[in-house]
């Protein structure tokens, strides 16, 4: 047996597990983005931050908790607060704050992508410029 053939024993032994482990669901490929898993995490804030002596889950409501702190100075900060945390309607908030249901969803998507790109920084950065 030469190096060619061990190589691609290999190379099949490695296929061949990797298939059988996403079929186990052991091996999950993360096909969201930092704004899709950004805006779940906001969906959940709320529960997790009612959990306590959980080490990572404090982690993250500390990492939100500091991402939202940074747009306390911007007027449309509170269409995150009602829209994932309150769960009302994007017309419902635009109403309420003079603006256009097309104003309140531009907000919303632009700090989604601001607190994804800190939240989730460096998968924010592969998106932009590696994929």
């Amino acid at each position: 047996m030469n190096d060619k053939d061990t190589q691609r024993i290999i190379e099949q032994t490695i296929r061949a597990t990797v298939a059988e482990l996403k079929t186990a669901g052991l091996m999950n490929q993360n096909t969201r983005s930092a704004k899709e898993r950004t805006e779940e995490l906001l969906r959940q804030y709320p529960l997790f931050k009612q959990i306590k002596g959980r080490k990572q889950t404090e982690r993250v409501v500390a990492a939100v908790d500091e991402a939202l702190r940074s747009f306390s100075g911007d007027p449309y900060s509170e269409i995150i607060r009602r829209h994932y945390f309150e769960r009302q309607g994007l017309e419902s908030i635009a109403l309420d704050l003079n603006i256009s249901t097309k104003t309140a969803r531009k907000h919303k998507k632009r700090l989604v992508a601001a607190l994804a790109a800190i939240i989730f920084s460096d998968e924010t950065i592969q998106e932009i410029f590696f994929k």
